[in-house]
């Protein structure tokens, strides 16, 4: 047996207990001491892989170990940080963040600051399409403006000329009408793109004057029923018996309304009937709630269009301006105007069938008089001759000069003339005007200078602005220097008359 191959431990025990004759004449024990042998080595070899290991293992620990220490010191102070930023936000739901057993709270929180941008985000999104659709709305608001501005445009630039080249006084009889419908759209026209922009501004006051609302509704009937004859419709007005017609409001503002909702009826109603209806509700204490009605057999409003026909810039859809015209502020305008009377409009529509539009309002009774004399609102207020009157015309544009002393003449007023401001001061020292009407663009001296100094003399000559500009800064400096009132060019003859009516001393 080949003993040095032998284990140092076995090999000791071997030499301890045998002898070398033994084993060399055993060949069993021999044999049984190489497998104990190999046995003792192989216990050996996996002693020291165990050790080898376990030295490996403790090295990948102590690494391990140290990687996570750093980890955790490291979401420490992400914690912390993550903390003092959140504790700078306005977090109104009492929580409080400061220690490491708060994580719960900090999801939470992240999770509702992301839910609330989220929210944000949603509503930017919706305001986004909205914004786009009324870009779109105005957008085609001002091709229709365009339209309806140059439609009377083009009659009034093209009967002129017409009138020129033909030069007979058949000619002008036949044309003048039309040319008259036509300026008169255009007034209309842009009156209603003023009014919707004073009430946008919120420059729009209630006005408190006694007037008999049964006479007004009559008036606008009689002054709309030529109009609604072109389309072969008739206006009839229903009016309770019980109802108390002496009020006090705004009746030109009133009568805005009603007019607005009666013409609407008749544009879109061919061959039908418009009737406007007035019914007592109450009477208490001395304060009159009724309702006003306006029906049409007309052509109704689909009910995908309902919440379309308060919007400003929008008409109930394309294809009805094409077929009817207009701008679309009319009920816009009706709505807010009813609104500052602490009012509201409503309506009910079939198509086919016709439209209602009604409101209920409240006014106070005029207690003092039993008639109101209403023809300073009507279409048919007749001009007050003022023979005797002397008017100070301060103008430098040759054309509305020509043409307003065309139209005072009519009146018999006498007309002095000044082409600016600086001449209109020296004409004031020099002579007595009842009323000096003033321009307020001019050269060499504007109309706010040449009030100011005119001011400074007399405190009391009635001084009337006429304006080009309808602009709120502008009109409030007019009075700032001491205008009384003011007309915005282009005028209405009757207005005119009214205004001086009021000072003339004849």
């Amino acid at each position: 047996m080949d003993k040095p191959n032998l284990h140092r431990h076995l090999n000791r025990q071997i030499n301890k207990f045998l002898s070398e004759i033994t084993l060399r004449n055993n060949s069993d024990l021999s044999t049984f001491i190489k497998v104990i042998n190999q046995t003792y080595l192989n216990y050996e070899k996996d002693a020291e892989l165990f050790e080898q290991a376990a030295r490996l293992n403790d090295k990948e620990y102590s690494e391990i170990n140290e990687k996570l220490k750093q980890e955790i010191s490291k979401r420490d102070l992400f914690e912390l940080k993550l903390i003092e930023a959140i504790n700078q936000l306005n977090v109104d739901d009492g929580v409080k963040l400061g220690g490491k057993d708060n994580l719960l709270d900090l999801i939470k929180i992240l999770n509702r600051e992301i839910e609330i941008k989220k929210e944000y985000q949603e509503q930017l999104n919706s305001a986004k399409i909205l914004a786009e659709k009324a870009n779109d709305a105005k957008s085609e608001f001002l091709s229709i403006m365009s339209h309806e501005i140059r439609t009377p445009l083009n009659a009034i630039i093209g009967l002129v000329y017409i009138m020129e080249k033909e030069n007979s006084l058949e000619s002008i009889h036949e044309n003048i009408e039309v040319l008259k419908h036509s300026a008169q759209n255009l007034f209309l026209l842009i009156n209603d793109i003023l009014d919707f922009n004073k009430i946008e501004a919120g420059k729009v006051d209630i006005e408190k004057i006694p007037f008999d609302f049964k006479e007004l509704i009559k008036q606008i009937a009689k002054s709309l029923q030529v109009k609604a004859s072109e389309n072969l419709n008739t206006i009839q007005v229903d009016i309770d018996a019980d109802f108390q017609p002496n009020l006090i409001s705004d009746p030109l503002r009133i009568n805005q309304i009603i007019t607005n909702l009666v013409s609407n009826a008749i544009k879109f109603t061919k061959e039908g009937i418009i009737t406007i209806t007035v019914n007592q509700i109450s009477i208490i204490n001395e304060v009159s709630t009724f309702k006003v009605e306006v029906k049409d057999t007309g052509i109704g409003i689909d009910k995908e269009n309902f919440q379309n026909i308060f919007q400003k810039f929008s008409q109930a859809e394309t294809k009805t301006y094409r077929q009817f015209g207009g701008t679309g502020l009319g009920l816009v305008i009706t709505k807010k105007l009813l609104n500052l009377l602490k009012s509201d409009i409503q309506f009910e529509s079939e198509i086919g069938i016709g439209t209602k539009f009604y409101f209920t309002i409240s006014l106070p009774i005029n207690k003092y008089f039993d008639t109101i004399v209403t023809d300073d609102l009507q279409e048919n207020y007749k001009e007050q001759d003022l023979n005797g009157m002397r008017v100070l015309l301060v103008e430098d544009n040759l054309i509305n000069i020509k043409i307003a002393q065309k139209i005072m003449s009519q009146w018999n007023v006498e007309v002095d003339l000044a082409e600016n401001g600086l001449v209109g001061v020296e004409k004031f020292n020099l002579n007595s005007y009842d009323v000096i009407l003033m321009d307020l663009s001019m050269p060499v001296m504007n109309g706010y200078e040449a009030t100011s100094i005119i001011r400074e003399k007399d405190k009391l000559i009635p001084i009337v602005a006429l304006t080009a500009s309808a602009s709120f800064g502008y009109l409030d400096r007019v009075f700032q220097i001491g205008i009384n009132e003011y007309i915005i060019k282009p005028f209405n003859p009757k207005e005119l008359n009214m205004k001086l009516r009021k000072y003339y001393k004849g």
